[in-house]
């Protein structure tokens, strides 16, 4: 802090001389400006070098010190005036104090009273300036932080925190138009996440605030629209415009942040509401909302009356609908074990873990059929790891995704296990058919008995595999064998039909012709 300034204003010379000469006020920090010898002079040189102490006699032509004291600190509040006067005058002077005058200097002046008196002010003025720069720091933080302390009241009174009169008092000051629009109020969360998990948290936030500036550019200034971030670095879009179409505004802005950036969007949507106290309730419907994000996935536009509508219930298993999956997935149908999965999602859930619950009893239900088909040795179906990534899946689309996947790798793995282990066992029929021809009472019966299989299962994977039923088989390597021994033998037909397991030579004459077109003579004369 520089010098302070100093005017004596009287109307005598030597007054002023005198309290000029009475101290040194160079080693008090002060300078001596100017003087004047009467209040009209006195005013101007204030007008023009605004002193910062001035000494004032009371009585002085024209105007007196009283009155010239009145007008210096009514335009200049922060001058400190001393008033000089003598024992006579002092009740007079006394009363200027309740104009704001500083301090009284009663004559005749003494240099300890002076000195006093100047050391008083230098400390007034010293704190009242420390004052004055801390305001004034003060208001320059207030003015950085606006921006923060706006935000910070728009999200108190969406989250239900404000009176009404608090509302408007706080708006009007934060210059927030909530009384323009004439139609309800709406609100919109986004929700805005990476589309890569390597993205650090710096990367995240700059991702988010340039969304921001998107939205905002997107609304233009539009005076019925607020635009806020929330403590969970949510965008909230607040409108009050009755012919705007907040849907479909947010359905384009899904697409052009998806477009322009690399990242996901959710944005949730409340119901309207009129009253300013109630807007709390549309911003706790757009956030519950934004949740439904695990249940539809992500880059959608989620209303809260939508969710209303649809109702929540409690996941319950249905034994009925995972035995069909079991066995369609046992059977190799993947087609059909797909449909059963659709039925199985084909609810009302409420909550994340219920739709995780669900994919627990897929996934047993696979399993049990794994166990069932003897393939626990299949790497994929008891894999920690995609397990892990089915339970962990955060979105009711993805995680459909993901267990159609794993429905139809198992049910591939079944169906391959099962052709491979059919093969394997008509391969073992044809064998043991070939070594038992002559035994008249091998059927399918006694055979399906032999492989411990059921007659119509191992029917129907004979005409599967072969194309033919079982009889037709058999009776057709029996005709084979016996026109073998025709061409290689001098056996009779009788002997030959024993030979081939048919011992009723005449059923075995007709079965002959029957496949070969000719007799038993007719063959083995032509041969």
């Amino acid at each position: 802090m520089g010098k302070l300034k100093v005017l004596i204003v009287d109307d005598e010379y030597l007054i002023r001389n005198l309290l000029k000469m009475r101290i040194d006020w160079e080693q008090q920090g002060m300078q001596i400006i100017g003087e004047a010898s009467n209040a009209s002079d006195a005013l101007d040189f204030v007008d023009k070098h605004r002193p910062d102490i001035i000494f004032t006699d009371i009585y002085m032509p024209s105007i007196d010190g009283i009155e010239f004291s009145t007008r210096v600190l009514q335009m200049y509040p922060d001058i400190k005036v001393v008033v000089v006067t003598g024992h006579d005058e002092f009740e007079y002077a006394h009363k200027s104090i309740k104009i704001g005058i500083a301090d009284f200097i009663l004559k005749p002046i003494h240099a300890s009273e002076l000195l006093r008196v100047t050391e008083k002010l230098k400390r007034m003025i010293v704190e009242e300036r420390s004052r004055d720069q801390e305001l004034e720091k003060l208001k320059e933080d207030l003015r950085k932080n606006f921006p923060y302390l706006k935000e910070k009241f728009l999200y108190h009174w969406l989250k239900g925190a404000l009176s009404k009169e608090e509302i408007h008092e706080k708006a009007e000051y934060f210059q927030v138009p909530l009384g323009l629009g004439i139609g309800a109020f709406q609100i919109a969360v986004i929700e805005v996440s990476s589309v890569s998990a390597k993205q650090t948290e710096e990367q995240l936030i700059l991702l988010r605030m340039e969304c921001r500036n998107q939205v905002e550019a997107f609304y233009g200034g539009n005076a019925g629209v607020i635009i806020l971030t929330d403590t969970r670095d949510q965008i909230v879009i607040v409108s009050r415009n009755e012919d705007a179409n907040l849907i479909a505004e947010c359905e384009s802005l899904t697409e052009s942040l998806t477009r322009t950036n690399k990242c996901v969007v959710s944005i949730g949507i409340g119901r309207k509401y009129e009253d300013i106290e109630k807007v709390c309730l549309g911003y706790q419907e757009a956030c519950r909302a934004l949740n439904y994000q695990a249940f539809v996935g992500v880059n959608q536009v989620i209303c809260f009356e939508d969710i209303v509508e649809r109702g929540e219930q409690q996941y319950r298993s249905n034994p009925g609908l995972l035995q069909q999956l079991q066995f369609y997935i046992s059977v190799g149908s993947s087609e059909r074990a797909s449909q059963a999965l659709g039925d199985i999602f084909n609810v009302p859930f409420s909550s994340v873990s219920e739709f995780r619950m669900a994919a627990m009893d897929v996934i047993t239900a696979c399993q049990r059929a794994a166990i069932e088909q003897q393939i626990e040795d299949e790497n994929y179906v008891f894999n920690k790891e995609s397990l892990i990534s089915i339970l962990t899946a955060d979105h009711l689309p993805e995680l459909i995704r993901t267990l159609e996947s794993y429905i139809l790798h198992v049910s591939r793995a079944i169906g391959s296990r099962r052709q491979t282990k059919e093969g394997n066992l008509i391969s073992q029929v044809k064998e043991y058919l070939e070594n038992n021809l002559s035994n008249p009472e091998v059927g399918l019966a006694s055979t399906a008995a032999t492989f411990f299989v059921s007659s119509g299962h191992l029917g129907r994977l004979m005409k599967k595999e072969t194309g033919q039923t079982f009889v037709e088989y058999l009776t057709n390597i029996r005709m084979k064998r016996a026109e073998t021994l025709l061409k290689q033998t001098n056996l009779k037909g009788y002997e030959i039909g024993v030979q081939v397991g048919i011992t009723d030579p005449h059923y075995f004459s007709i079965l002959f012709k029957k496949n070969t077109g000719r007799s038993l003579n007719e063959y083995r004369n032509n041969r």
